[in-house]
């Protein structure tokens, strides 16, 4: 059981603005730029103009940069549709390599992360690992999906995923807390409104090397994560159908020496859902 974190993504011109992302098509107010703001609504999405017709997104990093996990937000329709991810070198894909082929499965099931169609979770999403690659032009491709049908791509996550070895007891990757309007009476009624539930904690990480803190956890956490770029979760890599996309709550976030500790760095990291789905 190891955790894996995705944070990193080559689609977001905020994280890397000498990225450009662009797609074969997109249409008035689906844009392509969307699939990277980290906004899950249905309306924000990208998608292109004609119908039943190949089409792709692609981001031209700035320089050859290696990449090991894809990540589909929920809201998408691409389920029982094939999915391609090519990596190359030349920015008009002359030549270049399919990494993954895939029919995206279309109900959420118990599995590993590393499963050979991926995983769908429990909200929707869709995140596959792949063996890193290393390229500089990077295309998601869908093939035309019959009559009346294009697709539609609210989020999307292309990089390089960290794995620490293991998360510290306790961890929880259920932590809910209740979100509701409500208000009493001087007698100790409460009336309420919807209820809504947002999963939260905090994920506590015993780094295994020096390291693992210079070559990835700065990066990763102290570096993107807490810049306030969101953040995909996996608690388990076995139950990736239990991921969460989520933010880092306002606060400090540091891993650091501890007296008493094993030797290396120790800390905890906060984490909030990131606009959960409503009821």
């Amino acid at each position: 059981m190891r955790p894996v974190f995705l944070v990193e993504n080559f689609y977001s011109t905020l994280q890397f603005p000498a990225h450009v992302v662009s797609a074969e098509e997109e249409a008035t107010d689906n844009e392509a730029f969307r699939v990277s703001t980290g906004r899950r609504s249905g309306r924000d999405k990208w998608s292109p103009t004609t119908l039943n017709s190949d089409t792709y997104i692609d981001t031209a990093c700035d320089r050859v940069r290696a990449a090991d996990c894809i990540v589909l937000d929920r809201g998408h329709n691409l389920g029982g549709y094939d999915v391609e991810l090519r990596g190359s070198n030349q920015a008009a894909f002359t030549t270049y390599e399919t990494i993954l082929d895939i029919t995206l499965p279309t109900a959420s099931a118990p599995g590993h992360i590393d499963d050979a169609l991926g995983v769908r979770t429990e909200e929707g999403a869709w995140l596959k690992r792949f063996a890193p690659r290393p390229y500089q032009y990077w295309r998601t491709f869908v093939p035309a999906m019959g009559a009346s049908l294009k697709p539609e791509i609210v989020g999307l996550w292309l990089g390089l995923s960290y794995s620490p070895q293991y998360l510290d007891m306790p961890w929880n990757e259920d932590g809910t807390e209740l979100v509701v309007r409500q208000t009493g009476n001087e007698v100790g009624w409460v009336g309420r409104g919807v209820a809504n539930k947002v999963r939260t904690g905090a994920i506590s990480l015993s780094l295994s090397s020096y390291q693992e803190y210079e070559a990835k956890a700065r990066y990763h956490l102290q570096g993107l994560y807490a810049d306030g770029f969101p953040m995909w979760i996996i608690f388990d890599e076995e139950q990736a159908d239990r991921a969460v996309l989520a933010d880092m709550p306002a606060g400090s976030l540091r891993l650091e020496y501890t007296p008493g500790a094993h030797g290396y760095r120790t800390g905890q990291v906060g984490w909030r859902e990131r606009e959960p789905l409503t009821v």
